[in-house]
């Protein structure tokens, strides 16, 4: 087998393992996760028909479609660590927090780190209003707002100034549903969200018509990180198709 083959096979074979590694972080919960197998399955595919009798116009479009979709993801994922250090401005009319997972136990790490984000930065915003986002699924016990705002509270944040926006089920709904509060394109407004997640929702954000919008990054690590900016780069290219970014 050639050099090039052992690389592809190498290669699936990681995206194989890290599904499951992911899988057993996050107990197969993960959107999407599918992709690591298919992705590895295809690459394991094309190591073995290196040998193969091919025609060469095959083997060249193969390698343009493989260069085209690295240099895609390497752009998209440029765009989504360009907003992982997102911050605000002092003094935000209001600060949107948007929703994530609510496992029966509590609030899923992502939305945790949101919480505690938002938490950790209300002395810089005393008079801002907090709009708890996101609506309840099915397999959640409380809605995401709901959950928000008791963990906001636990941790001594004054209930009067929470909203609840509970409608929402993504994160085009999350910004459309918090604008029909607020009621003002030119309020100051930071969303609060997980640090691969900040670039998207911006965008979507302006795309919405706000007018003075920043991003508040929420610290997130962990072997489910890099999975999340492949599915933030995934969701970039969908949402950019349907003509909603």
């Amino acid at each position: 087998m050639s050099a090039l083959g052992i690389v592809y096979i190498v290669g699936g074979a990681a995206c194989v393992a890290y599904y499951f590694l992911i899988g057993l972080y996050s107990r197969f919960g993960l959107n999407i996760s599918w992709i690591w197998p298919a992705i590895g399955a295809v690459l394991i595919a094309a190591g073995l028909l290196t040998r193969a009798p091919l025609p060469q116009w095959l083997r060249w479009v193969w390698r343009a479609v493989l260069a085209a979709g690295l240099a895609l993801v390497v752009f998209l994922e440029a765009l989504v660590i360009s907003g992982m250090g997102a911050t605000a401005p002092a003094g935000m009319d209001y600060l949107v927090v948007l929703g994530a997972n609510v496992y029966a136990t509590g609030p899923s790490p992502a939305l945790t780190h949101r919480v505690e984000a938002v938490a950790a930065c209300l002395d810089a915003h005393p008079d801002a209003i907090i709009i708890a986002s996101g609506g309840k699924g099915d397999d959640e016990p409380i809605s995401e707002a709901q959950c928000i705002r008791d963990e906001l509270v636990k941790r001594g944040v004054d209930p009067a100034r929470i909203v609840l926006e509970e409608r929402s089920t993504n994160t085009r709904e999350n910004i459309a549903y918090s604008k029909e509060i607020i009621g003002n394109d030119d309020a100051r407004i930071a969303i609060v969200t997980n640090n691969y997640h900040v670039w998207r929702s911006l965008r979507m954000a302006r795309t919405a018509g706000l007018k003075n919008v920043w991003g508040i990054a929420s610290e997130y690590t962990g072997p489910t990180l890099f999975h999340f900016m492949i599915r933030e780069a995934v969701s970039i290219t969908l949402w950019f198709l349907l003509g909603k970014l």
